[in-house]
């Protein structure tokens, strides 16, 4: 299943792996000073939440990261009005920003509602985080940071966004909690998203698709004949052509062929399929009981991923007017001028 929400999975090494403490003695980080105006004051109100605008500069910043990069390999000019859906790159690029900005504050508003906070062991995995990245010094992590136009203080609170949403995702997949899913639920929202958790046979065609016809003939008579399905399932699966085992796959995922894709969901839970062909060979498919906990948490991220999507956000006067394209460039002139000034 490929629910799990990435960017916050992965914020604590991202964040972290850049982090460093440094008195600025005042002086305006690059990303208040690539916008013009104070990035401490608030710039947005997401779900009633106070938002400063250090944080959206913080995702805008990377957004137009990844968009210069991806030009780059691409070896096209950077085009800010390019179309992008109904707008143009440079609007995608804000709502993107934007979207990440009400991610990470959904959960900590969904932190606060269920109650989580960081527990000792979440504290202890900042720290040691931080003495791993500053074991060979910080200057080097000082620098990398201030080109972020974060402080030690910044880069921990989006780290520790990360640690909350770990701590709800282990909620939502414990029995009793305030976020866990009851069974009803989990069973619709797998039909709904089309999952299923199938172990498969697999002959591959090979240059001798006859050969593999026939063994998917055998195997498919011995299951028929087995006093232990399930048994003699696991053992013919393990000895054909498909090393990867028992998988929980979505609709659409490319796990498998459309076609087995198909067949899948129509079995009931350890029921095997027929012989199933394809170009790439022969199958046969048994349905299997769905990890609860697998699926608790892919259920817990989409419920993330619609209550952020649908959270109220209040803009004003200094997000209206924030122009992408001149924010890039005066952060990448101030970021060759610390690099100089190194």
């Amino acid at each position: 299943m490929k629910f799990r929400i990435m960017g916050l999975a992965l914020s604590l090494c991202l964040v972290l792996s850049s982090c460093g403490s440094r008195d600025s003695g005042g002086q305006a980080s690059l990303l208040a000073q690539a916008a013009g105006w104070d990035d401490t004051q608030t710039l947005l109100v997401i779900g009633g939440r106070e938002v400063p605008g250090w944080r959206y500069l913080y995702w805008l910043s990377g957004a137009c990261d990844r968009v210069r990069e991806e030009y780059a390999l691409s070896g096209a000019d950077l085009d800010w009005q390019a179309a992008v859906g109904n707008g143009t790159l440079a609007d995608e690029v804000k709502e993107q920003a934007l979207r990440d900005t009400a991610l990470y504050t959904q959960v900590e508003l969904w932190a606060e509602q269920y109650g989580y906070t960081l527990t000792q062991e979440d504290q202890a995995s900042l720290e040691q985080e931080w003495q791993e990245q500053t074991a060979g010094g910080e200057e080097a992590a000082l620098h990398q940071l201030e080109s972020q136009g974060l402080t030690r203080e910044r880069a921990e609170e989006l780290a520790s966004v990360g640690l909350l949403y770990a701590g709800l995702y282990r909620m939502c997949q414990t029995e009793g909690s305030p976020l866990a899913p009851t069974q009803e639920e989990l069973q619709t929202f797998a039909a709904q998203q089309g999952i299923v958790t199938v172990d498969r046979i697999f002959y591959p065609a090979g240059e001798d698709p006859d050969a593999a016809r026939t063994q998917a003939a055998e195997a498919f008579s011995a299951l028929n004949g087995a006093a232990d399905q399930a048994e003699v399932f696991t053992a013919l699966a393990s000895a054909a052509g498909d090393p990867a085992g028992p998988r929980t796959i979505t609709a659409g995922d490319g796990t498998l062929d459309p076609e087995l894709e198909e067949a899948a969901a129509a079995l009931g839970e350890g029921q095997c399929s027929g012989i199933l062909e394809t170009e790439a060979g022969f199958s046969i498919l048994r349905r299997l009981s769905d990890d609860s906990q697998e699926l608790a948490g892919a259920w817990f991220d989409v419920q993330l991923q619609n209550a952020a999507a649908d959270i109220s956000v209040e803009t004003g006067e200094r997000y209206d007017q924030l122009n992408p394209a001149e924010f890039d460039a005066a952060l990448e002139r101030l970021r060759e001028e610390l690099e100089q000034a190194e």
